[in-house]
């Protein structure tokens, strides 16, 4: 179970997740299981990281701190470049970029 640092509370907190790609046809998803989040005022967002680079693109929103979610991938996204994938505790502040409150960061797999 990694381990990250939250912007809430100033301690460490637990969180943990899944993620793999499926591909398949025209119906690209990333599927994401997460436990253990903290509440957050706002939502959770997630994206994709070109590692090289540190561009980034949303992906979409999570609806919970744990559970499944299956979010749709534009069809052209290369995996190979955009292998990283963050969950950001994001607020209501109408501010697209990331807001730098970093839940989880990992490797994509699959």
């Amino acid at each position: 179970m990694p381990e990250c640092r939250s912007a809430y509370g100033g301690g460490r907190r637990r969180g943990r997740g899944t993620r793999h790609a499926r591909r398949g046809g025209r119906d690209n998803q990333l599927h994401l299981h997460v436990a253990n989040l903290p509440k957050v005022p706002g939502y959770y967002e997630v994206w994709l990281i070109d590692p090289k680079t540190m561009q980034m693109f949303s992906v979409g929103t999570l609806s919970k701190g744990s559970g499944d979610d299956l979010l749709p991938m534009p069809p052209n996204v290369d995996l190979r470049t955009y292998s990283v994938v963050d969950l950001s505790a994001e607020q209501y502040d109408n501010k697209p970029a990331h807001s730098g409150d970093r839940l989880l960061r990992g490797t994509l797999t699959g």
